[in-house]
């Protein structure tokens, strides 16, 4: 027994467990108005942080102290003054903002309440369905992506597709399969007046939320939202733009699904594929600190779900490797990975520019997988 390397890692374990709760009461700090409060502010007391937020003085003076605690605000023991510097708070405060990342903790409470249904499913094999996780779960991960996806989807994304630009201003047909509560939909079709729209998801509860979003910006009568599964995609009239984002890995069929994109594609059609940006091997993925926050979300979540459908489970950490192979098995002849800068989403263009327009047949070249 190496007692140093047992108590490094007993010193880990409470580490963890002040983190995981930390991260509880960052979600209540975010809820409550706290970071609001101290953005911009400077140095406050507890007190001046309680009335500033509207809080009690002695909730505020306990969680300043987990804050701190976790270096997510910084202390001056001096004054006894507790301050949250510009350069966390670009994180924290501001929900419009492609840098927030308070979203990321909304869905902490549903996810980490299933953990005594996983105990039961890990021993059955079984899965916990989407159903399952409540009905908060749409607008949880809808605020994980919400304002990253509105900031980014025209302005810097689609830019690296200009063929799908071009498509969609000349009055193109696009397509969002597993769309939940319709921000990439109503996104595209704020941008593209001319072209049709359309949104994909199982969950009747999400697109129940899309189409309310749609009506209170005016694209009530834009947009079609469908309630369906993917298997009932529709594909006539074809697309021209099929996109899925963080949505294959979840789905019980896969396979199935891009090769039901595929057909659904018009001659000449782009199908974007985003998903997380790992490697294929574990080893380099856990040095990384946004893979095992996505192992630790695909255990909780994606894997669950996946396998109440009667799915593989293939899991979010499936890596390029993996969705190149299938994709070239759904019969997709062009895979490119986009020169498109993000942390955490990889994005993959898919395409069949072989394909004989309205057979649904292919042309194969020697070299045209990208």
């Amino acid at each position: 027994m190496d007692k140093e390397k047992s108590t490094r890692f007993m010193l880990k374990l409470v580490g963890d467990v002040g983190t995981t709760l930390a991260a509880g009461l960052l979600f209540v700090g975010d809820r409550s108005g706290l970071f609001k409060a101290m953005a911009g502010a400077g140095p406050l007391s507890p007190d001046a942080l309680a009335e500033r937020a509207g809080a009690s003085s002695r909730y505020v003076e306990e969680w300043l102290a987990v804050m701190a605690g976790a270096g997510y605000v910084e202390h001056d023991p001096a004054a006894d003054t507790f301050a949250l510097p510009d350069e966390h708070a670009m994180y924290l405060t501001d929900a419009s903002s492609e840098y927030y990342l308070g979203g990321l903790f909304q869905g902490l409470p549903g996810f980490l309440a299933m953990t005594p249904r996983l105990v039961t499913a890990f021993k059955t094999g079984k899965g916990v369905s989407f159903s399952d996780f409540g009905a908060e779960l749409p607008g949880s991960l809808e605020a994980m992506n919400r304002s990253v996806y509105e900031n980014r989807l025209v302005r810097s994304w689609l830019p690296a597709m200009p063929e799908v630009v071009a498509r969609l201003q000349a009055g193109g047909r696009a397509l969002d399969v597993g769309c939940g509560t319709g921000v990439v939909p109503v996104t595209l079709a704020k941008a593209f007046p001319a072209a049709t729209i359309a949104g994909l998801d199982f969950d009747a509860r999400s697109i129940d939320i899309a189409r309310g979003y749609a009506r209170e910006v005016g694209l009530g009568n834009r947009i079609a939202f469908f309630a369906e599964p993917v298997e009932a995609l529709p594909t006539d009239p074809g697309w021209d733009f099929i996109s899925t984002f963080d949505v294959i890995h979840d789905l019980p069929d896969p396979l199935g699904a891009m090769k039901r994109i595929r057909s659904a594609l018009n001659e000449g059609g782009t199908y974007l594929m985003v998903e997380p940006k790992v490697a294929d091997q574990l080893e380099k993925n856990i040095q990384n600190p946004f893979a095992r926050m996505l192992y630790g979300m695909s255990c909780l979540h994606c894997v669950p779900q996946s396998l109440a459908q009667g799915g593989p489970g293939l899991g979010a950490c499936w890596g390029e490797g993996r969705a190149r192979a299938m994709a070239r098995e759904a019969g997709f002849t062009r895979f490119e990975r986009l020169d498109i800068r993000n942390p955490a989403m990889a994005f993959y263009a898919l395409g069949d520019p072989d394909r004989l327009a309205g057979t649904g047949l292919s042309v194969c070249r020697q070299g045209s997988d990208s």
